[in-house]
């Protein structure tokens, strides 16, 4: 599977930076009851679906910088 991320999407991991893959996920998780944008819940749902998509190891090797 492509897990590649778009800016956007790095952008969002990067807010929500963690030590671990499920970390990232579970952070975002308890951010979502307070969005009420619905781009930002899109966002969320599609980037959390890619992280839970990637293997541990795969989370690990990808650099993720944060784009302006």
């Amino acid at each position: 599977m492509d897990t590649r991320f778009t800016v956007e999407e790095s952008n969002l991991i990067c807010v929500f930076a963690g030590e671990s893959r499920s970390e990232v996920i579970e952070d975002i998780e308890r951010a979502l009851p307070y969005l009420e944008d619905t781009d930002m819940l899109e966002l969320s749902g599609r980037v959390n679906g890619k992280l839970r998509d990637m293997a541990d190891e795969e989370f690990e090797q990808f650099e993720l910088t944060e784009a302006e």
